[in-house]
């Protein structure tokens, strides 16, 4: 953890160095960050892509979506004590997509939004990299 705290860029580089190495191997572009009031992180990856790589991973996510892109978005608050207060895939929260997925889950994502940015985007890493093994298929 830095002695200071984050500025908006460094806040995104820092998610984005996190993020990108998973997320990428994952079949998602890097992170595309914004910032304005918060910090926001998109990853997108063509829908049948997403499909083809993660079948069963949030079967809410709409099917007829053909063309289109499958995002997983991260904002987080900007300054001290700045937390991931929006995480989701396609607009499924994080909470709702770790619910369906057994007690193995349970707690991560009040985990993730309780610690502040630079510790909960390690924990969201930690837990994509668990929900993507339970569901790829190779």
């Amino acid at each position: 953890m830095t002695a200071h705290a984050l500025t908006p860029q460094e806040l995104a580089a820092l998610l984005c160095a996190e993020l990108d190495p998973l997320m990428t191997r994952h079949g998602f572009q890097a992170g595309q960050a914004g910032i304005g009031d918060d910090v926001g992180i998109v990853y997108c990856m063509p829908h049948a892509e997403f499909r083809a790589r993660f079948p069963r991973l949030a079967p809410s996510i709409d099917p007829d979506n053909i063309g289109g892109c499958t995002d997983l978005n991260i904002s987080a608050g900007v300054g001290p004590g700045s937390r991931l207060h929006d995480v989701h895939l396609d607009g499924v929260t994080v909470a709702d997509l770790l619910a369906v997925e057994g007690a193995e889950f349970e707690g991560d994502a009040a985990t993730i939004a309780r610690l502040p940015s630079p510790q909960g985007v390690v924990a969201l890493r930690t837990v994509l990299e668990r929900l993507f093994a339970r569901h790829i298929v190779e």
